[in-house]
């Protein structure tokens, strides 16, 4: 009977957490970092591709006008119509930025519940819609006002996941990268009162929910209500350029994922504008706001999280409270390993897809049905158990000496193996 039930969840698995478009063309990496010879032959069914480095294009000509001027590399989300959505970014933004930026959007992007986000992605392709990744901070930048043409989201505000800024919950470089590309789905694909788009009906409940969170008295804006606390300026300046239901979704998307959660000046989200800091206080105190989020995005973010190359120790997906920044981790689904440190990687509750690096691993599935991905054939590796534990060596000295624990299912470029099978 496990048997067959692992058999099933691999295969549900099989769509849960793939943010590789198919139009993309990638190579596959050993371990994010080694580059193979020969391109892996794959027979899996089961077994995913997510995007690497090696799917940004790094000539940016093809483009023309503004962003071939003022612009070295871009990426490319290829909506259903088969039409681009753009990502460019300038030299100083690093390719794990660039590559947070599109999982990001694939994210917000992937089907849900009621809500069919083809039609939000053919709808942002057809209105041109451009991610512009500036080098430096907004305000900061020495690009000009010319080349951004499109939504920015700055260098200095993409923390990747496991590096410095991620960990030590630096908000100096605060994650803006919900926010802005969050923005640029709403203005051209989801569409505003002033701007219809694809999904009319939620954005007139996105509408309802941005003025149920304001007074209904406008001298009492930024005094009381539940967003733009002592923002009321601010608020008039957004209700001019009908940026209002943008920038309240953001605030409820920020703190629904945990964003706000480890910052510790005030109560609330968004520099305390909001007043809900987690996604209990968002239930509690902000409903409307709370079934929107709750209904168009899922629980936990899907896409493969990639944590920095320079990241040591063990990487928390579950909280705890002696680490703050797990306030965020505890919401990824899935997550790999980069570069060659001997790191820890550990899951949470739902269904992992985890992924080592080339060095010595630990990974610890905890509970749910959870899959540890390899590079190669299952030929090419010696499985081994001990205790409790299966211990996975690559015969070509290529992954390192991986430690697995409550993990149930092994996955190769072949095939999959169910750890209950394994004696």
């Amino acid at each position: 009977m496990k048997k067959i039930l692992i058999k099933i969840i691999c295969i549900a698995l099989f769509c849960t957490g793939c943010t590789y478009n198919n139009n993309l063309a990638s190579d596959l990496k050993d371990k994010e970092g080694l580059n193979t010879k020969n391109q892996i032959e794959i027979s899996n069914p089961n077994y995913k591709k997510y995007i690497s480095a090696k799917d940004i294009i790094r000539d940016t000509s093809k483009l023309g006008g503004i962003y071939k001027k003022y612009y070295s590399k871009y990426i490319q989300y290829i909506a259903p119509n088969g039409k681009p959505i753009t990502i460019v970014a300038q030299d100083k933004v690093t390719d794990e930025q660039v590559l947070k930026a599109y999982n990001l959007l694939s994210f917000y992007l992937e089907n849900f519940g009621t809500y069919k986000k083809g039609h939000v992605a053919n709808k942002m392709a057809e209105n041109d819609a451009v991610l512009v990744m500036p080098n430096g901070a907004d305000g900061e930048s020495h690009i000009p006002e010319e080349a951004l043409q499109g939504q920015p989201l700055y260098q200095m505000e993409v923390p990747t996941v496991g590096s410095q800024w991620y960990i030590k919950n630096d908000y100096k470089h605060r994650d803006a990268s919900y926010e802005e590309i969050l923005h640029m789905v709403h203005d051209y694909g989801i569409g505003t009162k002033m701007n219809p788009g694809a999904l009319p009906n939620l954005q007139k409940e996105i509408y309802k929910a941005m003025k149920n969170a304001l007074p209904k008295n406008k001298n009492d804006w930024g005094k009381k209500g539940l967003w733009g606390l002592d923002s009321k300026d601010w608020l008039l300046e957004l209700e001019k350029e009908g940026s209002l239901e943008q920038e309240y979704l953001a605030s409820v998307v920020d703190s629904y994922y945990g964003l706000w959660a480890p910052y510790t000046e005030n109560n609330g989200g968004m520099w305390g504008i909001y007043t809900s800091k987690t996604r209990e206080d968002i239930k509690k105190n902000d409903p409307m706001g709370y079934k929107i989020v709750s209904e168009f995005l899922p629980s936990y973010i899907t896409y493969m999280a990639r944590i920095d190359a320079e990241f040591s120790g063990t990487f928390k997906m579950y909280y705890d409270e002696k680490e703050p920044y797990t306030h965020k981790s505890k919401y990824l689904k899935n997550a790999r390993l980069l570069g060659n440190k001997n790191t820890g990687l550990v899951g949470n509750s739902e269904n992992n897809i985890l992924i080592g690096n080339s060095g010595d691993n630990k990974i610890d599935g905890k509970e749910g049905v959870d899959i540890v991905q390899f590079t190669g054939a299952s030929v090419d590796y010696k499985i081994t158990k001990k205790g409790n534990n299966i211990i996975v060596k690559n015969n070509l000295n290529r992954d390192g000496i991986d430690t697995l624990k409550n993990i149930e299912v092994i996955r190769f470029t072949d095939k999959d193996i169910a750890v209950s099978e394994i004696h």
